[in-house]
């Protein structure tokens, strides 16, 4: 499941490349080892999202810009995470319903 939850970021990366970046964590692993873990960082929906990558995941991101240093948009606040989980739920279902939407408006459109 890490694998594909990996791909899945860097896919949802190469989809918001003016807002992606990759930079290396400003604190411990997540089970507080040494390491070269980094966060992923982007905008969608209008509100700031990051995760942690793995260092096995780092190759994956080739494709996102680097941080230079460690800034405020690549850091992971844990107190957040709830917040994010709510905002991404919140901007899939407007999604699907802008699509539901679109779908009848072009229903009406074709109704004379």
């Amino acid at each position: 499941m890490a694998r594909e939850r990996a791909y899945l970021l860097s896919w949802l990366a190469a989809l918001h490349p003016s807002s992606a970046v990759v930079a290396p964590t400003p604190a411990p692993s997540p089970d507080g080892t040494a390491g070269d873990w980094h966060v992923l960082s982007l905008v969608a929906g209008g509100r700031p999202l990051s995760w942690a990558l793995a260092p096995r995941e780092v190759p994956l991101f080739q494709h996102v810009r680097r941080a230079g240093d460690t800034g405020t948009r690549a850091w992971r606040d844990a107190r957040e995470i709830e917040a994010q989980y709510a905002h991404i739920h919140r901007h899939t279902r407007m999604l699907a319903l802008e699509d539901d939407l679109a779908r009848v408006v072009e229903e009406l459109r074709g109704v004379d």
